[in-house]
């Protein structure tokens, strides 16, 4: 096999694995999620540049070590008819320190299925921890998200 075959292939193999990351529902490799009933919350978290520039320049997101993205995707349950669904959703990251910081999101959407991605600074390595708040279409109590991930920021 050819250098230039093996490298092609290992770099279409990092393009996908990266797109898992910032896609949760389409994967299951970094996807983390939590079960509320009629629905699941997806959820993950990256720093921007382990974005393949082509996606990053398609959401507009600035790829850097110092900046981190939320990704929260809403399913509702219904067997074959399981899909990502609108919902309220807010969240904020706070280092270990307590030092606190709301997490603008944004709806996206593709092929009918709908995902929040919201951009965060990093002030440096260490954990983070995330609150996330998501409130499906005909419910009044959010359902609560708390997750840690933990940047190593060069």
């Amino acid at each position: 096999m050819r250098v230039a075959h093996k490298v092609g292939v290992f770099i279409l193999a990092i393009v996908v694995l990266l797109v898992l990351l910032l896609l949760p529902r389409h994967g299951q490799g970094a996807q983390t999620q939590q079960d509320f009933g009629d629905y699941i919350v997806h959820y993950s978290a990256i720093t921007t540049n382990q974005l393949v520039a082509d996606v990053a320049k398609t959401y507009g997101i600035e790829r850097s070590a110092w900046r981190g993205l939320l990704n929260i995707a809403v399913q509702a349950k219904g067997g074959e008819d399981a899909r990502m669904v609108d919902a309220e959703v807010s969240a904020e990251v706070s280092d270990l320190t307590g030092h606190r910081l709301p997490i603008r999101l944004r709806e996206t959407s593709e092929n009918g299925d709908v995902d929040y991605l919201g951009e965060f600074g990093l002030n440096g390595s260490g954990t983070y921890v995330f609150t996330v708040r998501i409130t499906p279409p005909g419910h009044v109590q959010p359902y609560l998200v708390r997750f840690n991930q933990d940047y190593v920021v060069d």
